[in-house]
């Protein structure tokens, strides 16, 4: 079962590793809330395996909802309608069709013996009616579903361009040159120069040389730039100060995108009563003997310290025993940040990433409950009969398999979890922040993976790069079993479907599906697991 804080971790032989992978394999499945029986409209939408030896998947979700009518830019009167594409549940831009066409095109002619699904929609000589439009809609997002699934296009860097150009252009920036403030992990804003047309990775670059970082590879490895807002949606947040800064994270953002385009998108589209996102810096380092390997490193340190004074201020580390924290005070005062990361080191509850609470199906359906993401597990802190706060610990190396579903309008997170010997359970979380959670296990996943193929961060970097266009052999088939989760979204859609893949999406009206960096593959992660991480 799932530990609690007070649980001594497990440490196991590798008779017990070698016992954990066969259970994986032949056990049985609990699955409470999601009988297929009793669900009809019970769809899984993505399913994922942690589990990619030489790569891991960066997921996005990607659904084409509807469309608009814009002008064009050149005479100010003519009119055409643009597909509005959204990323991970956030708008991404405005494209129409002939660019969208163009992108296709591109695809056939670099990977034509190799894309096996629905042809993109044609181009017509005549002007589309509303339903005909709607249904080219549907086709174009038929189309990135199965496109999407081959890894040899997949991991394309056109996929990551052309997606950050539709951004771009459907933006219409008046200037070329921004500035652009990010809030580091105290809440210290720290702004740069860069251009509107910066990726992700681009502006994480010019942040690495402004903060003295030397390696920047490294920095990009350890820290994620991410979307955040205030804790409390009643109150309006028109400036973040260290004295206010305890940020709920609403999004990871990704190569693929613009990081000053979507954070100008999302406050014009999504902010309410004042209620403004911000970019900040968070680590990527979810165990300590990690964060400690780094801390010969000056200024990695006085990144890792901001977070983690920061996250004590706010009473995110709580509970500390006195005398631990009398010593955290004494190395606050005489400003010895190493010493007290190494306090920090001590604490169960530190380097957690603490989400918005939900429902979970644990222990029973619609329990509320408060997650957090951090140390290799998912966290759940749950009230018991009598109203006491309950803490369970699901360890990254014991879920087999992630999913995001939708029953009716209820978008859920899903992780299948080895409870026992030959027994494993699906964990339900009902929360908006599926995607999000998503991509933090995956983070943490890359992390278990890496240090097993015993890969310094310099090859770790080598080896995203060199992935970035390799082909990557699909699997054989295997059968439909609707009662078990999809883990081959790896393999390419054939018409004969033998997964039945395109059956979830036929009546969508909201088409989701992935890209990756490294679309995952079947689990061999586990038997790589080391004492410590059982």
């Amino acid at each position: 079962m799932a530990r609690t804080y007070g649980d001594k971790p497990s440490t196991s032989s590798m008779e017990e590793d070698l016992e954990i992978e066969v259970s994986m394999r032949n056990a049985s499945i609990i699955d409470h809330q999601y009988q297929s029986e009793q669900h009809k409209d019970h769809k899984v939408l993505n399913a994922f395996n942690p589990t990619d030896k030489t790569s891991y998947s960066d997921m996005i979700h990607i659904d084409v909802p509807d469309t608009r009518t814009l002008v064009e830019r050149s005479d100010g009167v003519t009119k055409y309608t643009a597909y509005n594409i959204y990323i991970n549940g956030w708008y991404h831009g405005s494209v129409r069709f002939s660019h969208l066409y163009e992108f296709a095109e591109l695809i056939k002619q670099k990977f034509s013996q190799r894309y096996k699904g629905p042809e993109f929609p044609a181009k017509k000589l005549f002007k589309l009616d509303p339903k005909a439009i709607d249904e080219r809609r549907q086709k174009i997002a038929k189309y990135f579903q199965a496109m999407v699934q081959h890894p040899e296009i997949a991991r394309h860097y056109i996929i990551e361009k052309k997606l950050l150009g539709f951004q771009i252009d459907s933006f219409r920036a008046t200037s070329q040159y921004v500035s652009l403030d990010i809030y580091l992990g105290n809440g210290e804003k720290t702004t740069i120069k860069c251009l509107v047309s910066d990726s992700t990775m681009e502006i994480m670059r010019i942040l690495a040389e402004k903060l003295g970082f030397h390696n920047k590879d490294e920095f990009i490895y350890h820290f994620g730039l991410f979307m955040g807002k205030g804790r409390d949606p009643t109150v309006a947040c028109y400036s973040v100060t260290p004295d206010n800064f305890n940020p709920l994270l609403t999004r990871f953002l990704r190569n693929f995108e613009s990081p000053f385009v979507s954070l100008s998108t999302a406050n014009q589209k999504y902010n309410e009563n004042g209620h403004y996102n911000f970019l900040c810096i968070r680590k990527l380092i979810w165990d300590t003997r990690i964060e400690e390997s780094i801390l010969d490193d000056g200024v990695f340190v006085d990144m890792i310290y901001r977070q983690a004074v920061q996250d004590y201020k706010n009473g995110n580390l709580a509970p500390i025993k006195d005398d631990l924290e009398y010593k955290m005070k004494q190395c606050m005062q005489r400003n010895d940040k190493i010493m007290f990361l190494r306090n920090c080191h001590l604490l169960p509850t530190y380097s957690y990433e603490i989400l918005s609470p939900c429902s979970c199906d644990y222990p029973k359906p619609g329990t509320p409950c408060e997650i957090k993401f951090g140390r290799r597990q998912v966290v759940l802190t749950t009230q018991d009969e009598l109203g006491n706060p309950k803490t369970s610990l699901f360890r990254a190396t014991r879920i087999r398999v992630w999913r995001i579903t939708q029953i009716m309008e209820k978008i859920s997170f899903q992780f299948e979890y080895l409870m026992a010997k030959d027994t494993f359970e699906w964990i339900t979380l009902d929360t908006d922040q599926a995607i999000l959670m998503s991509l933090l296990l995956q983070s943490i996943g890359s992390e278990i993976l890496y240090e097993h193929n015993n890969m310094t961060i310099e090859q770790q970097v080598m080896k995203e790069k060199q992935s970035k266009g390799n082909y990557v052999e699909k699997t054989s088939k295997l059968p439909r079993d609707p009662k078990k989760p999809i883990i081959v979204l790896k393999n390419a859609v054939e018409e004969t479907d033998p997964l039945g893949v395109m059956e979830h999406y036929h009546n969508y009206n909201r088409m989701l599906t992935t890209i990756s960096d490294g679309i995952p593959q079947r689990n061999q992660a586990f038997t790589d697991i080391t004492n410590d991480d059982l």
